[in-house]
């Protein structure tokens, strides 16, 4: 009797699985754009493959968008064809926001729900994204900067290898003293130039880029003048000719075994963190190197100075995405927010350092063993933790830093004086900016 009981309820079950509709047990699935190209194309493919394995419900499909991002997400929202959530890699998530293209994550969230939200993350993962009264986006990851140094070349000139220039003027002196040229006069090893943008050194000097409406004042700030004079100096005191046809004869950073720093063409390099694996993977052996605590800073700058865009980074969820909610939760999975653990493989997997308030990604047990590897990462950590950072909002963010790099080039190729670069440059970046904010 209890068999056919069994046998009976075997078959009722079956009828009912089937009555019911295949729809019912699929995910559904979301698409999500993004800008990393090459190498980093498979990691963000393994951390959308991540996601689908972490939970039951969604599905996404991770689609590299290399050329003119913005122009294509603009096109889908207008025909109805579009992405669920956005990865912003240097094109303007308020300049879209401006326009209209982004839900508010504020919006698609329930007040319980986003303050919840707000109190497991840092501050700066939504008040980076806030425009008109609304959070637009959620940054995932900051980059934090410092001053790697060779240890071997500090000793080779009697430097001390445990302690690397904290300040500007020390900095200065160690370049000098690290420089090597060969015997034609031309430079064969240098100690150490300021290769990274005007807005990264800005900061560091204390300058403001844009006031709290998103203009450009940049060329108001006379700690911005100070920081492109400063760079400007290396161009004559090293002869920018030399540093020129030096700069042609090197590879870029993230170049594997010949990236200037690893190749030791450069003694001292401000640097990200990610530049820890880059080593890992294509230094020699024998390398040595430190990291200094923060990158040096003159009188009057910024310690720990880390400068958070608008745009870098930032995942936002485009109107008329099929499937908003699914597209947040992905920017969630993102951050970390309920996925600990996925974000901890993240970090690993990129370098991307996470933004949780109570670091319950930094306390995984695999984020520990990792640290244990790789403890030159604690540096960066500290830096990050110590939240001195200078959120820069504006909707002209990507043509900002782009006029910017422009006018750190003609200053210190001597082409303008760096009043005169920053002058023009701030003309030019006002007149995008009254455009698209429809000033007159």
């Amino acid at each position: 009797m209890v068999k056919k009981v069994s046998r009976l309820g075997l078959v009722i079950l079956l009828i009912v699985l089937l009555a019911v509709p295949t729809s019912a047990f699929a995910k559904v699935k979301i698409t999500y754009w993004h800008q990393w190209t090459g190498q980093w194309t498979k990691v963000l493919n393994d951390i959308a493959d991540m996601f689908n394995k972490a939970q039951n419900e969604i599905e996404v499909e991770a689609v590299c968008v290399p050329e003119n991002f913005r122009e294509k997400l603009m096109t889908a929202v207008a025909s109805g064809d579009v992405p669920d959530v956005v990865s912003l890699t240097g094109d303007g998530n308020l300049y879209m926001a401006e326009k209209g293209l982004f839900y508010a994550i504020d919006e698609l969230m329930s007040p319980k729900e986003f303050q919840a939200f707000k109190d497991w993350a840092m501050p700066v993962v939504w008040e980076v994204n806030e425009w008109k009264g609304h959070v637009w986006a959620l940054t995932p990851y900051i980059d934090v900067g410092s001053l790697y140094y060779n240890k071997k070349h500090f000793q080779e000139v009697g430097l001390n290898p445990n302690k690397p220039p904290l300040d500007i003027e020390t900095l200065d002196k160690y370049a000098e003293k690290l420089t090597k040229y060969d015997v034609r006069g031309n430079i064969d090893r240098i100690g150490f130039y300021p290769s990274w943008g005007l807005d990264f050194w800005a900061n560091v000097f204390g300058g403001n880029l844009v006031d709290e409406d998103g203009a450009p004042i940049f060329n108001k700030d006379p700690k911005v003048l100070k920081a492109l004079e400063w760079i400007t100096s290396y161009s004559k005191k090293y002869d920018v000719k030399k540093i020129v046809a030096f700069e042609s004869g090197l590879s870029e950073e993230r170049a594997g075994a010949l990236d200037p720093f690893i190749s030791q063409k450069k003694s001292m390099e401000q640097q990200g963190q990610w530049v820890i694996l880059n080593i890992a993977n294509y230094a020699p052996k024998d390398f040595s190197y430190g990291i200094a605590p923060y990158i040096p800073y003159p009188p009057g700058g910024r310690k720990n100075a880390i400068l958070v865009r608008s745009a870098y980074g930032a995942l936002a969820v485009p109107k008329g995405a099929k499937h908003p909610k699914e597209g947040l939760e992905f920017a969630k999975f993102w951050v970390g927010y309920g996925y600990e653990a996925q974000r901890a493989k993240i970090f690993e997997w990129g370098a991307w350092m996470p933004l949780d308030r109570r670091q319950k990604v930094w306390q995984q047990a695999s984020t520990v063993e990792y640290l244990a590897k790789y403890p030159q990462f604690k540096t960066f950590r500290n830096i990050l933790f110590a939240r001195n950072w200078s959120i820069m909002k504006t909707p002209v963010d990507s043509f900002l830093f782009d006029r910017l790099n422009a006018a750190k080039d003609y200053a210190r190729l001597l082409e303008k004086t760096p009043q005169k670069a920053l002058d023009d440059a701030a003309n030019e970046v006002m007149k995008e900016y009254s455009r698209i904010r429809g000033i007159k």
